[in-house]
């Protein structure tokens, strides 16, 4: 009796999975909208190369630099880093 009621729930698990894959496979899901705006350029991580730490350019103190923007991650390593090259 249990072998049989065992080849039932597996005979039935098989036929479930065949007319599953048949009319369709995974069913489809919506895709809802955040409102968040989508990724910009300036949106990228870099580093410090005072500090070293990484943060996000657009929140960076950029100082130009022989005709290029040297991002740092606040005031205080900017100036630590023009002290240093200074000396």
């Amino acid at each position: 009796m249990f072998i049989k009621l065992l080849i039932l729930i597996i005979a039935a698990v098989v036929v479930y999975r065949a007319v599953k894959s048949r009319l369709g496979g995974q069913p489809h899901q919506k895709v809802r909208s955040t409102g968040a705006k989508p990724l910009q350029a300036d949106d990228v991580m870099i580093q410090d190369p005072q500090c070293g730490i990484y943060f996000a350019r657009r929140q960076g103190v950029v100082l130009q630099q022989d005709g290029r923007e040297v991002y740092f991650c606040s005031d205080a390593c900017k100036e630590k880093y023009l002290a240093k090259q200074q000396k």
